[in-house]
């Protein structure tokens, strides 16, 4: 996922990726975590005491625990269409029973095409109007992803912080960077973080779906580097 910016990043910084749980070769625990825990784990295993946090999705969602559990730990983050532990989705009823309904006859790739077409092709687009090549690299990582969960099985319950209700909590530089064509949701979040966090920036780049650092990497790069040489 951040095959676009790892090498252009590492120029500038040190720099680190790693498999969530669940995610890419990191295999599912078979007891109860936490994702904020885990990236407390991976930074120990590395002694990096604090650093810049950059996440999408799943990872400024994981960012935003990591803030509250560990705040001097935390340089400045940046938040990519990030989710947040506390906030109730509302807006995605529809393409949540489909993907269930899909999954209980069975139908992987309708499961894969109603995420990509979700995630990447974003409101208001169809596939036609997205670069072929990421696409296809989504929809490959989405299929490769569902079937490892498949193989693996087990779903063990992970911990959250309820960031929603705690965001004047966090003390950390922050840019919070939103994509136009992503969903409401993603959408309401960026607006409760930017009014919830203090000091808090907020960009919206424009023509692009949730997954902007493979859409959009040049954009991508020219708002978060500034950034985090503004929070070394």
């Amino acid at each position: 996922m951040w095959d676009p910016q790892f090498e252009e990043f590492a120029r500038h910084h040190r720099t680190v990726r790693y498999d969530a749980r669940g995610f890419g070769r990191s295999e599912r625990p078979d007891r109860e975590y936490t994702f904020y825990g885990d990236l407390a784990a991976v930074m120990d295993a590395l002694h990096i005491e604090r650093a810049g946090l950059v996440g999408c999705s799943l990872g400024g969602r994981t960012i935003l625990d990591f803030a509250l559990a560990y705040p001097d730990r935390v340089a400045c983050m940046v938040l990519v269409n990030p989710g947040m532990s506390g906030y109730q989705f509302v807006h995605l009823d529809d393409v949540g029973a489909a993907i269930r309904a899909a999954r209980e006859r069975g139908d992987r790739a309708a499961m894969v095409d109603l995420e990509v077409r979700t995630w990447f092709d974003g409101v208001g687009r169809s596939a036609a109007d997205t670069d072929p090549v990421v696409r296809a690299k989504v929809f490959r990582a989405t299929t490769e992803r569902n079937a490892r969960d498949r193989a693996r099985g087990n779903n063990p319950p992970f911990r959250e912080l309820d960031a929603a209700s705690r965001l004047r909590e966090i003390g950390a530089p922050t840019l919070i960077v939103e994509s136009e064509l992503d969903q409401i949701d993603i959408h309401n979040i960026c607006a409760q973080l930017a009014m919830g966090i203090r000091g808090a920036e907020r960009v919206v780049i424009p023509n692009a779906a949730h997954l902007v650092n493979l859409e959009r990497p040049k954009e991508f790069a020219a708002v978060v580097l500034p950034f985090l040489a503004a929070h070394p």
